[in-house]
């Protein structure tokens, strides 16, 4: 079976949109502001996306209702403040988390960057960041480290490891999204290094981030992350930094 796409206006099936509209920055509009939803199904799985805010909650409930007969996994890709993705592995979970979305159409989000400290002795902590908490130490490989400078009295990135969430991500280059230094993401994130430099004891959270992508669009990014103690020599400071792409305990909708 190949992979069809179907858009969905006003609770039904349209032709598709001009193929000149297909275009990324065109979509984006078709979805947000003429109220499209767009469905690509096949038997690898199902995903509807759509955009939180626009008028579009007929062909929400007739995409909730079509998925039923479609094959899974079914991705939820939602525009909110930034790009949501989610997975459902059962049609009946994927629809009643898009009639509970409907409801939260009206919602803006007060912040781009959510935080939460949770206990390191929960069971789906990733085996890498039990490794760090465990040791207190990670390899360089799959970590970042974060120097303090006092002349900005903030703390950079100084080096990125090439198999760290950032380089998957964004690549290894420097001035990446994560590693830019003043935006609120940085000074939400950084915000528990100093504690962790001055104690010497890890620390565990996670965070669920609006972020721009390598692509330049905004995603939100759920993971989970372990910082780490590092010394720099004697008169400086920073920390090592793990993370990994991973369910979190935080639902902004």
């Amino acid at each position: 079976m190949a992979t069809c796409i179907y858009w969905i206006l006003d609770g039904r099936i349209v032709p598709p949109p001009a193929a000149e509209a297909a275009i990324a920055v065109e979509e984006r509009d078709l979805l947000q502001r003429t109220g499209f939803v767009k469905i690509t199904a096949g038997e690898q799985g199902t995903t509807i996306r759509w955009s939180m805010f626009s008028r579009n909650w007929a062909s929400l409930f007739f995409a909730a209702e079509w998925l039923q007969d479609s094959f899974g996994p079914y991705q939820l890709q939602y525009y909110s403040a930034g790009w949501f993705n989610e997975r459902h592995d059962q049609p009946w979970a994927a629809a009643d988390r898009i009639h509970h979305l409907i409801h939260k159409s009206d919602v803006h989000l007060s912040q781009t960057v959510y935080i939460r400290k949770v206990a390191e002795t929960r069971r789906d902590v990733p085996p890498v960041l039990q490794r760090a908490l465990r040791d207190n130490a990670a390899s360089e490989d799959v970590s970042i480290d974060c120097a303090y400078d006092p002349s900005s009295q903030r703390f950079r990135v100084a080096r990125v490891g090439p198999q760290s969430t950032i380089a998957k991500l964004w690549g290894l280059n420097p001035v990446s999204y994560p590693c830019l230094i003043g935006h609120s993401y940085d000074e939400a994130v950084s915000r528990v290094y100093p504690q962790v430099s001055r104690s010497g004891e890890p620390h565990y959270d996670h965070i669920y981030a609006a972020m721009a992508s390598a692509k330049g669009d905004v995603v939100w990014v759920p993971y989970q992350r372990v910082v780490l103690p590092l010394g720099h020599g004697r008169g400086r400071k920073g920390v090592r930094v793990v993370t990994e792409l991973a369910d979190v305990d935080i639902s902004p909708l």
